[in-house]
């Protein structure tokens, strides 16, 4: 809102202030909810806005969402497999410098933890 004390606070006063969160009308409560799914729903494409159209919740979308991404039990196993052949197979490549190898190393390993796997 407009600062109506601007031209006692000086040249540098600024010219628009916050307004205080019980004067806002229901329409700025509105835009300004966090859990406003509004925004989800823009943000996705046909094929995933089909599968959380229903959800009344940003939680709701956001399970089902990561539940996609994660995929079913065969999906994460044969992630697991490919991972677990990439860090079989992992060696010194020629050209690279040993804190590359360590930054792929280490990525390869949180890999195989994200998908449910210790190393010992």
């Amino acid at each position: 809102m407009v600062n109506a004390h601007a031209a006692t606070q000086g040249p540098d006063a600024p010219e628009y202030v916050s307004k205080a969160r019980h004067a806002w009308t229901f329409e700025v409560r509105t835009r300004n909810n966090p859990d406003n799914i509004t925004i989800l729903f823009k943000t996705l494409d046909k094929t995933l806005f089909q599968r959380i159209r229903k959800c009344q919740l940003a939680k709701d979308i956001c399970n089902i969402l990561m539940q996609i991404g994660e995929g079913d039990e065969q999906k994460k196993e044969n992630k697991l497999s490919i991972t677990m052949k990439k860090f079989e197979d992992f060696r010194m490549v020629n050209g690279k410098s040993i804190a590359e190898m360590e930054t792929w190393f280490m990525k390869l390993m949180c890999e195989i933890a994200n998908l449910g796997k210790e190393l010992t």
